[in-house]
């Protein structure tokens, strides 16, 4: 795997559960999925630490990396809540001779891999999704409507269909001495900041400074009108 710094960042827009009949299946059409979840206690049970994403990586700082990939839980070390993940697909078409079938110029899309029903949902039992609101506007999904507070583990897993992880029966194996173990499909990506509510408190003063504001312009408008029909 490559480095974090280069690796992995994160992934603005909203609404929920995508549904697959607003897509139309292509034949020979590699799909990919993400999905946002808590932590994934199977896998801290192996004793795989999770990856640090720390304080370097900052927010809008776009970066690319390949999936399918290792799957890992990922610490929140940003010093930042994160707020949104956006991702974008960089291979829109695929092509490997040497895989088994082979791919000739195969297009890739966002899809629902895990034959829920839905795009960038989890279907694993224990992690939750983090995020209610997922959007897909061509070769960008967005995750948002949640949060990951700074010092938080969580769990970012990307599939694909068919399965191209190097190693998993189509695409070959990556020799243990090559550290770039990552999957073919090139995503880039980034993340926000988390934007606190005002308080309703807060949000009634704001209301009614605009509707004073508003009723004083009126006022103020009819007595202009006034002054000139006095004047005609």
């Amino acid at each position: 795997m490559t480095t974090i710094a280069t690796k992995i960042a994160f992934s603005v827009l909203g609404a929920a559960g995508i549904s697959l009949l607003s897509l139309a299946p292509a034949s020979a059409v590699i799909f990919v999925e993400p999905i946002v979840t808590t932590q994934n206690q199977d896998i801290i049970n192996t004793g795989r630490n999770p990856r640090r994403l720390g304080p370097e990586l900052q927010p809008g700082q776009v970066i690319e990396y390949g999936v399918p990939d290792v799957a890992n839980n990922l610490l929140n070390a940003t010093g930042q809540n994160i707020g949104s993940l956006v991702f974008t697909l960089e291979t829109l078409s695929y092509s490997n001779p040497n895989s088994t079938p082979a791919f000739n110029n195969e297009p890739v899309q966002w899809g629902d891999v895990d034959g829920d029903g839905k795009i960038g949902f989890s279907n694993l039992s224990g992690p939750q999704d983090i995020f209610k609101d997922v959007t897909l506007a061509g070769d960008t999904i967005t995750f948002s409507g949640g949060v990951i507070p700074d010092g938080t583990v969580f769990y970012n897993l990307f599939r694909t269909q068919p399965d191209l992880k190097p190693g998993a029966g189509i695409i070959p194996a990556i020799p243990p001495e090559i550290t770039d173990r990552d999957g073919p499909i090139s995503v880039s990506s980034y993340y926000t900041t988390a934007v606190p509510e005002p308080s309703s408190a807060l949000g009634a003063l704001a209301l009614g400074a605009l509707t004073i504001g508003w009723q004083l312009k009126k006022h103020k408008k009819k007595q202009t009108l006034a002054s000139k029909a006095v004047k005609i």
